[in-house]
């Protein structure tokens, strides 16, 4: 499919910028162009906003009359209890003449282009659709399974631990890649550790891109199979929803302990010494979560890995040895299998290396084309 337009990528562009700002709205972009040149511009609002379609066109006004229209996603149509107008009436009311769409949305699925074309705009489909199915994985997951994206983040010394409490070493990375962690923490939906790691550090979970706490803060997840945590943990503090996923079987006057606190707690099943994540995952997405990034520790990980749930890798790597005082990335006798991610990116934050890839457990649909209206 090759490489976007100059026009769609800049669409690109503005998706990007508003990515995880949108939930549960796709982070969508929009441009439209007249004579050669973008005369206005859009993105997807926070939900209940206008969507990128509508606010480039208003933002072009009657110069949107017989131009092209460049956007990200497929136009959207009417749905019951929508609390938009639909683009894709926006656009033939507009006069837009022509529009290029990179992706089909799962949502919609080809009606949108259906309306246009049958109002006798020309649209064409496809136009960096392997850039834009990159950018809205998680939507695109989340709306064909129902289940969020999973990303599991770990810090790894060169010997592949993730940390020598005996030696007094906790924290691995220098500050760049602390900086890169909580600009993607800012976009995602949700964060998940699990008790241990409660109980070990107890972290306030939070996204503070630039050292600032971010506005938007992600949901906070704790995996807490036995009762284990401190109803007082700063995970409780106010600023984000908190999800304790607890067995069936855990205490009940813990559980009423942490509601008192404003948690959210969710009963799961519990088989083979853990919590049943496929059960797990199909609760968070039920609750709108589209993009989740687990940050362990090592037990969470390997089941996460175990049950072929993780869908992308970020590997800190930090130029340490650690030696037999470490703590092991992933438990001995995990028995997982190999995951090779493809492809992958290396990013320098020195003094460590980032390493991002996709292990292949899901793969985004590409839909190009629909039916002719």
């Amino acid at each position: 499919m090759g490489q976007p337009s100059p026009f769609m990528h800049e669409a690109i562009q503005l998706a990007a910028a508003v990515r995880g700002r949108t939930s549960p709205n796709p982070w969508v972009g929009a441009v439209v162009v007249r004579d050669g040149r973008v005369i206005a511009r859009g993105a997807t609002a926070p939900y209940g906003g206008p969507h990128a379609e509508a606010a480039a066109l208003a933002a072009a006004g009657p110069d949107a009359r017989g131009a092209t229209l460049y956007c990200t996603l497929e136009p959207c149509v009417p749905f019951p209890g929508k609390r938009t107008p639909p683009c894709s009436e926006a656009i033939i009311a507009a006069g837009v003449r022509r529009v290029v769409v990179a992706l089909l949305d799962p949502h919609v699925g080809g009606p949108g282009i259906q309306r246009l074309r049958a109002a006798g705009v020309d649209v064409e489909i496809g136009d960096g659709a392997e850039a834009v199915a990159d950018l809205l994985r998680p939507y695109l997951k989340w709306r064909q399974l129902g289940i969020p994206y999973v990303i599991a983040k770990f810090a790894v010394s060169l010997d592949g631990a993730v940390g020598a409490p005996a030696a007094g070493i906790t924290w691995l990375t220098g500050e760049a890649a602390v900086a890169r962690a909580h600009r993607d923490r800012d976009w995602v939906d949700a964060i998940l550790v699990g008790s241990g790691t409660i109980l070990a550090d107890d972290p306030a979970l939070t996204a503070r891109p630039g050292g600032t706490p971010a506005q938007r803060q992600p949901a906070r997840i704790v995996l807490d199979a036995r009762g284990r945590i401190d109803p007082e943990a700063r995970v409780f503090h106010p600023g984000a929803p908190v999800i304790v996923a607890t067995a069936q079987g855990s205490a009940p006057a813990w559980r009423e302990a942490l509601r008192a606190r404003g948690a959210t707690i969710l009963e799961l099943e519990h088989t083979a010494g853990r919590l049943e994540l496929h059960q797990l995952l199909r609760a968070l997405g039920q609750r709108n979560i589209q993009s989740l990034i687990v940050e362990g520790g090592p037990t969470v990980h390997a089941s996460f890995l175990a049950d072929n749930l993780v869908d992308e890798i970020h590997a800190y790597v930090t130029p340490r040895i650690l030696g037999p005082a470490g703590i092991p990335l992933l438990p001995p006798g995990s028995g997982l299998p190999p995951v090779h991610l493809d492809p992958v990116e290396i990013t320098p934050l020195p003094p460590d290396v980032l390493i991002r890839g996709y292990t292949g457990s899901w793969q985004p649909p590409l839909p190009i084309s629909a039916p002719e209206a």
